[in-house]
């Protein structure tokens, strides 16, 4: 089947009940799925069974859902029945402004525990295989996988900005967009590289997580070496919640997107073979701009921060400016992912802006920058 994809996660359709179709991020990363949007649940008149607490990544400590059980939920050719979900009390993780698309939901577990997945980032499309069905191809790298409770892990040496060298026990997580994320409270050799960006990672659950992006000298997987990666390091408290599991953070979407991987839970094993991105290079954003889509149709691009120092900020964009025009073409023509891709593109790359701020409209011309 065909999925779509934003900002390296991807979205696939899930049919409620027979009633009422929408889209879901497919993520490693969750036990139970999860709808986030409470007004459809609301809509298509859901039993709620009971009322939990949920801890997640995050700056606050919990959120509240409530238990949906045995109802149906299927993706084209795939009927899953006598389902639990979890619905969220109010909309927590605002994927549809945070992703500039309509998506209200995340999925997991039940997908990867009853199929082998197969991601093709190359054509955007996935093959479930019933496990004893699936056959591995020759020209597949494999890096083993330990299944612990529903979720992925797997060892990767990673070599430091200062040279030290860690075994890293990472979360493979499709539903996490950037390359690695790394919690030094996990252990004593893993340290913040002495150049850092200070930033939003991102949102959880429990919120927004901040901290800081660096790089990494190296990540090795099998005989695949990435140079100059991207690592988030969240702050303090910003992100880790108790667990036993003993990791050291996650492997997310912009490392996954440059393979067309293979995920099987019941051999415990990650086949690899190289995508077309495989060879791209790490950024971050180059522009300085953090942002969200608004309006009804997420037709406008709002600024919620511009770096101080950055390209953005001395072409003189302000906080609560909204982006009308990229390049020529209306937001909305233009989609948020082109926007996030576009920023990210190379240094010395100009863009062309104009920009809505009270009733002035206003052009804004700027040449992207690597801070990092």
């Amino acid at each position: 089947m065909s999925f779509e994809r934003y900002n390296n996660l991807v979205i696939i359709p899930i049919t409620i009940n027979d009633k009422i179709t929408l889209r879901f991020i497919l993520d490693t990363g969750v036990q139970n799925a999860i709808l986030t949007e409470k007004a459809y649940a609301d809509l298509l008149g859901l039993h709620y069974d009971r009322k939990i607490n949920l801890a997640g990544a995050g700056d606050i400590d919990s959120v509240n859902a409530y238990v949906v059980k045995d109802i149906k939920l299927a993706l084209p050719g795939i009927i899953g029945e006598r389902q639990s979900l979890l619905v969220l009390e109010e909309d927590y993780l605002n994927l549809r402004n945070n992703l500039g698309a309509e998506v209200f939901g995340i999925i997991g577990y039940e997908i990867f525990s009853r199929f082998v997945v197969e991601f093709n980032y190359d054509e955007n499309k996935l093959t479930f295989y019933e496990p004893h069905y699936f056959t591995p191809k020759k020209y597949y790298k494999v890096l083993p996988l330990s299944i612990e409770g529903t979720k992925p892990f797997i060892q990767v040496p990673i070599t430091q900005a200062n040279g030290k060298k860690i075994d890293a026990k990472l979360l493979v997580d499709t539903g996490a967009s950037h390359a690695v994320l790394l919690e030094k409270d996990t252990d004593p050799d893993l340290v913040l590289p002495e150049k850092v960006l200070r930033t939003s990672l991102g949102k959880g659950l429990s919120g927004d997580i901040a901290g800081d992006v660096g790089r990494l000298k190296s990540i090795k997987m099998d005989k695949y070496v990435f140079k100059d990666v991207l690592a988030s390091y969240p702050l303090a408290g910003a992100y880790r919640r108790k667990r036993d599991d003993g990791r050291n953070g996650t492997l997310g979407g912009e490392i996954l997107t440059r393979f067309n991987p293979v995920i099987d839970y019941f051999q415990n094993k990650l086949y690899l073979r190289k995508s077309e991105e495989h060879r791209k290079t790490f950024e971050h954003d180059m522009a300085g701009l953090e942002f969200t889509a608004v309006g009804k149709d997420l037709n406008q691009i709002l600024v919620t921060k511009v770096r101080p120092d950055s390209p953005a900020f001395k072409a003189g964009m302000l906080k609560d400016d909204i982006i009308t025009h990229v390049h020529g073409h209306r937001i909305g023509t233009t989609n948020f992912n082109y926007i996030n891709t576009l920023f990210r593109l190379r240094p010395g790359k100009k863009v062309k802006l104009r920009v809505l701020r009270g009733d002035e409209e206003l052009k804004v011309d700027f040449r992207l920058e690597r801070m990092i």
